[in-house]
C-alpha cells in the first residue's frame, strides 16, 4: 500500500470514528433533555441502544447539555491557547 493511500485511509477512518462519537454524544444529549436531566435514566437508555458498550459517565452527561446550550454543539469546544508575548 502506498504511503498516500495509507494516509487517506487513516484520515477516512478518523473521520468515521469522530462522526460516530458525535452521533453518540448527540443521542446522549437528546436523552438527557428528554429525561429531564436524570443521569441514571439516560445511562439506562444508552445501554439499551448500545448493548455491551459502557454508558457515558455522569460528569460527561452533565457537561453535554450546558455545552450544547451555550455553544450549540455536542463536540468538544476548541480551547484557545494564550502564548506569552515574545520579548
Amino acid at each position: 500500500m502506498s504511503a498516500l493511500k495509507h494516509r487517506m485511509t487513516l484520515i477516512f477512518t478518523d473521520r468515521v470514528i469522530s462522526l460516530y462519537v458525535f452521533l453518540k454524544r448527540q443521542f446522549t444529549t437528546i436523552l438527557v433533555i428528554g429525561n429531564r436531566g436524570s443521569v441514571v435514566l439516560t445511562q439506562r437508555a444508552y445501554r439499551r441502544k448500545y448493548p455491551g458498550k459502557q454508558a457515558p459517565y455522569d460528569n460527561t452527561t452533565r457537561r453535554l447539555v450546558p455545552n450544547f446550550i451555550e455553544y450549540v454543539t455536542v463536540g468538544d469546544r476548541q480551547h484557545t491557547v494564550h502564548q506569552r508575548p515574545r520579548r
